[in-house]
């Protein structure tokens, strides 16, 4: 099935969009010529109106959402232009980035669960981690009495998590313990689940549209160890998740930036296994590219194989991006 609609994309306006030539009026120039009948921008916002938002969201409030709603061009080229966000999912804390309310400003929102490089706020500390953290406060506190408890618990936490992985993996400290795939794979089956009992979740859904993005993609993740993270994912558990999706009338986001393939090879693709399951569960869908570039708003050409690979038809597709 050709598929004509694009709803996660992200402009200059967002932190993580480095290519000049990714403005609002080039994308809809762009997407008009790629066919599309509905095309949506969705940059990252966190809502100011939230408490906890990490340094990385912390400037990125409502007030750049409803810029881009300025900026799309008076020609459209035909098409429909819809302005929603990318919030965030702090399963750690059990937080939304979003209130419903506040939600109500735009056409639909996109709510991510799977920002596993988010360590510490989207995906819990390991229990190794936070054990190390805990070595440092007790030493820091001992070795600097004058410092706060506050002082001491931020240079507990000031490492990367790039050290605080070698410590643990050089046992200088203790034996690691934690088999680190498998806690990714668990982390993220208890994001999915976290998310869609959250009451304010609950209320989003009723809301406005909402789409899951990149469900069960572990960003961060390259290669053998994100096929083996996904993998680990048992179908039971991940249909619960869906049938819950489903419940709630949220969509499930096929996004062609997750699928990691070369051209047309498919073999040993695992999304493909989780996006079936997620039509198997009644679901419905939308499309997105992730693109943080205007070159790659092309990349939704790859969606018209994936809905063929996981048998996704024009009944399955969210009313809102018809």
């Amino acid at each position: 099935m050709r598929i004509t609609h694009d709803i996660h994309t992200h402009s200059t306006l967002s932190h993580c969009c480095y290519d000049p030539e990714a403005s609002i009026a080039n994308y809809v120039r762009r997407a008009a010529e790629l066919g599309h009948k509905v095309f949506g921008i969705s940059n990252h916002i966190w809502d100011e109106k939230v408490p906890g938002a990490s340094r990385w969201y912390k400037n990125q409030t409502i007030s750049y959402g409803l810029e881009a709603r300025d900026s799309v061009p008076a020609d459209t080229c035909g098409m429909k232009v819809l302005i929603g966000v990318e919030t965030e999912y702090f399963a750690a804390s059990d937080t939304l980035g979003m209130l419903a309310e506040t939600a109500k400003q735009f056409d639909y929102v996109l709510v991510p669960h799977s920002h596993i490089h988010m360590r510490g706020d989207v995906m819990p500390d390991t229990a190794d981690v936070a054990a190390l953290k805990e070595i440092f406060r007790e030493r820091i506190a001992k070795a600097l009495p004058e410092l706060s408890a506050d002082q001491v618990r931020r240079m507990a936490n000031s490492l990367g998590y790039t050290d605080y992985d070698a410590l643990v993996a050089s046992g200088i400290f203790f034996p690691p313990t934690v088999d680190f795939e498998r806690y990714c794979a668990e982390a993220m089956l208890s994001s999915f689940s976290a998310l869609m009992a959250n009451s304010e979740f609950i209320k989003l859904a009723a809301a406005v549209p909402v789409s899951i993005a990149h469900p069960f993609d572990p960003c961060g993740l390259t290669g053998e160890t994100r096929r083996r993270v996904i993998n680990l994912l048992p179908d039971d558990k991940l249909t619960e998740c869906f049938r819950s999706a489903k419940a709630l009338g949220v969509s499930i986001e096929i996004n062609t930036g997750a699928f990691k393939f070369s051209e047309n090879d498919w073999a040993g693709e695992p999304l493909i296994r989780v996006m079936r399951l997620a039509k198997a569960a009644g679901c419905k869908f939308t499309f997105g590219t992730d693109s943080h570039s205007l070159a790659g708003l092309d990349k939704i050409r790859r969606a018209d194989d994936l809905s063929d690979i996981i048998g996704i038809t024009e009944e399955d597709l969210a009313e809102f991006v018809k």
